[in-house]
């Protein structure tokens, strides 16, 4: 009987708790609280990705001005007419984006969406349940009442 009560006591005093393993935790984060950060990095290290945009602007400019040239060669008048022309300059420009991810969080909302998708699983499966249930029993008292018919 005592070998009974020891065995329980242990087993129930090494359960421990939400609550007391945050207690725990915040106890050995104040008292060693680079073991922590060490330990949360190791863990869940930030991730880095660089990205690289390339813009491209294009801008076209007209020139509306007509320009005309009169040149004499042996005794003749030669014109030169210079159509409006246009330039177009081309610019690319380069930037480089540090994307930083906190993986720790990441991880979180990712438990947390598993832990929800679970609940909205189980949740299906009772409605489909209960439909059965209830289909069955609609069943089971349309035949109790032919049987009563029946039987009158």
């Amino acid at each position: 009987m005592n070998k009974l009560l020891l065995l329980t006591t242990i087993l129930l005093a090494s359960c421990m708790t939400e609550k007391q393993s945050f207690k725990k935790l915040a106890i050995i984060q104040s008292k060693y609280p680079d073991l922590i950060a060490q330990n949360c990095a190791d863990k869940f290290p930030i991730k880095e990705s660089i990205e690289v945009r390339e813009t491209i602007t294009h801008d076209t400019l007209k020139s509306t001005d007509t320009l005309i040239k009169d040149t004499i060669i042996n005794n003749e008048i030669i014109r030169y007419v210079y159509l409006p022309g246009q330039t177009i300059t081309k610019t690319i420009k380069k930037d480089s984006v540090i994307r930083l991810e906190n993986t720790a969080k990441l991880f979180v909302l990712e438990s947390k969406l598993k832990a929800a998708n679970e609940v909205i699983i189980k949740q299906k499966q009772l409605i489909t349940i209960g439909r059965w249930v209830g289909f069955i029993l609609i069943i089971f008292i349309g035949v109790i009442f032919v049987f009563k018919k029946l039987l009158k």
